[in-house]
């Protein structure tokens, strides 16, 4: 599915060629100097996924060094830890996602990051659903997200928090339940306390069977 996807995508590509007509459509709206976006962290196996809208994007010297694009493209296998060597990110990555009594390395391995848009843009509001539809990868990830995640959920396996875009996700309210959970303030993405408290305490139940 979505691993098998990205797994064709050319070597130090930043557009998967599936993508790459509707992309440059838009091109004014994306980044696409810098590697892909989709997933950031185990995804495969983490039991806590964060969902986003897309990565933002600010000018970073470290998008030029080849060891930290080689390890970015890394991430799209969903088996690595979130990057807390790219500094910015972080400090965006923690504030949101802090769970109690965690380290900051056991969050990266915990806690998965899944973007519907894996393209960069420095101004998140041009991304419509006019934009977002025609983009096969965002496509790609929607079904992951419903066909194998949203189940794994349900079933206890894994616990989802909708951070941002439910919209782009398509996935509303209806779709709560004891592992299922929306942020408050879907401005900012962060769990807040009660999210918190509730992974924590789902974490520690599955850490004893």
């Amino acid at each position: 599915m979505i691993f098998e996807f990205w797994n064709k995508l050319p070597e130090k590509a930043c557009v998967h060629p599936v993508d790459e007509a509707i992309v440059e459509k838009y091109k004014d709206i994306f980044e696409l100097q810098i590697p892909p976006g989709h997933i950031n962290g185990q995804l495969k196996t983490s039991p806590v996924i964060a969902l986003f809208l897309n990565p933002g994007f600010e000018e970073e010297q470290e998008f030029k060094d080849e060891e930290c694009r080689h390890l970015l493209f890394e991430q799209l296998k969903g088996e690595s830890d979130f990057p807390l060597w790219f500094e910015r990110w972080r400090k965006w990555f923690i504030p949101r996602v802090n769970i109690d009594g965690m380290s900051d390395s056991e969050i990266a391995k915990k806690v998965s990051v899944f973007n519907v848009c894996s393209y960069a843009s420095k101004n998140a509001k041009k991304l419509t659903p006019s934009v977002l539809k025609n983009i096969p990868s965002s496509q790609i990830a929607i079904n992951y997200l419903h066909e194998v995640l949203i189940p794994q959920a349900r079933n206890g396996e894994r616990f989802i928090v909708v951070c941002r875009a439910a919209w782009a996700w398509k996935i509303d309210k209806s779709f709560e339940c004891e592992n299922i959970k929306f942020v408050n303030n879907p401005r900012g993405g962060h769990f807040g306390p009660e999210i918190r408290g509730l992974i924590k305490n789902w974490l520690d139940l599955r850490s004893k069977k």
